[in-house]
């Protein structure tokens, strides 16, 4: 039972997972490329295939420290799979960077509710959003949950809310420096923003319109869960549950934005996603008799195995 062995925190969950992003990495997306590989190709995908891996491993950390679910690795199985569902996200070094950068700006958001080196928290992520920016633009709407957690944090200052500016600033005042010195240009500043795509032709194919169907509709399906739930949280949980809302609303605005629709851009949603559909799985108790319990137990049940065997099928496709 899928619930079973991922209802716990073993090293063997890890050790599967991290193998299973890495296989689907190779046959997802290199085995389709018709690129000449070089000794530095072959370092450039491995150095991504690890930063695939390191971010599995990061969103587990984010999760654990912030008691955002109970132990178990049900968010990291929902984001493996997620990830192999859609192998173009292999294929852009650019989203998968921001997307890293952006979970460490997102450990810094979450953990805003204890009111411990807050300011430092909020310089961390403001700069980590930014760099995030460098590689895909749109990554700076991250600003707008990064502000909803200062605001909802105990003890919040005037002060506290200019601090993402200041982070922001000094980002861009490095970056600038950074670029003088490569390529003694500003020309970055003018080619930084990115438009806008509404060409959604690549989701024709039924590789890639199968996948981001069954990511929609877990949006909405544990979205819709999770406030249904909220009137029965106490108060001091309802700040980070509904922060999570907010983050991920905000990562399908950012993909929404992407200069190019490949699918790739659903990276950003898949970590936020992975919290709440965790959130949802965890909610039965496996000891209850009852034949609702039984049903909504092999439902869930159904459904993990819909999340692994999909990827796996769409391999093959």
């Amino acid at each position: 039972m899928l619930t079973s062995f991922f209802g716990k925190s073993n090293p063997a969950n890890y050790l599967l997972l991290g193998v299973f992003i890495v296989l689907g990495d190779l046959l997802g997306a290199l085995s389709g490329s018709t690129i000449l590989f070089t000794p530095f190709l072959v370092w450039k995908y491995g150095f991504f295939m690890l930063l695939s891996v390191f971010s599995m491993f990061l969103l587990d950390f984010i999760i654990r420290k912030n008691s955002l679910t109970k132990s178990n690795t049900y968010a990291i199985l929902f984001f493996s799979c997620f990830m192999v569902m859609v192998p173009n996200i292999f294929l852009q070094p650019n989203i998968l960077l921001a997307n890293a950068f952006l979970l460490l700006s997102l450990r810094r958001i979450l953990s805003l509710r204890t009111d411990k080196n807050s300011e430092k928290k909020i310089l961390d992520a403001s700069v980590w959003i930014t760099v995030a920016s460098f590689f895909y633009f749109w990554s700076f709407l991250f600003f707008v949950p990064l502000w909803v957690a200062i605001a909802q944090k105990p003890n919040t200052s005037y002060k506290q809310m200019l601090i993402p500016l200041t982070g922001f600033f000094a980002a861009c005042i490095i970056n600038t420096a950074f670029q003088l010195v490569i390529a003694n240009s500003f020309n970055w500043i003018f080619e930084w923003k990115e438009p806008i795509s509404f060409d959604f032709s690549k989701y024709n194919s039924i590789n890639l319109l199968l996948p981001v169907a069954v990511i929609i509709a877990f949006i909405i399906w544990t979205g819709i869960n999770r406030i249904s739930k909220f009137s029965t949280l106490s108060s001091k949980e309802r700040p980070n549950y509904f922060l999570l809302l907010y983050v991920i609303i905000t990562s399908i605005f950012v993909s929404l934005a992407s200069p190019q629709k490949t699918g790739a851009e659903i990276l950003f949603v898949l970590g936020p996603l992975a919290i709440i559909s965790a959130n949802y799985i965890e909610n039965f108790a496996p000891t209850r008799t009852g034949k609702k319990d039984i049903g909504e137990f092999w439902f869930k049940e159904i459904l993990l195995w819909l999340v692994v065997l999909l990827p796996i099928f769409l391999l093959f496709l």
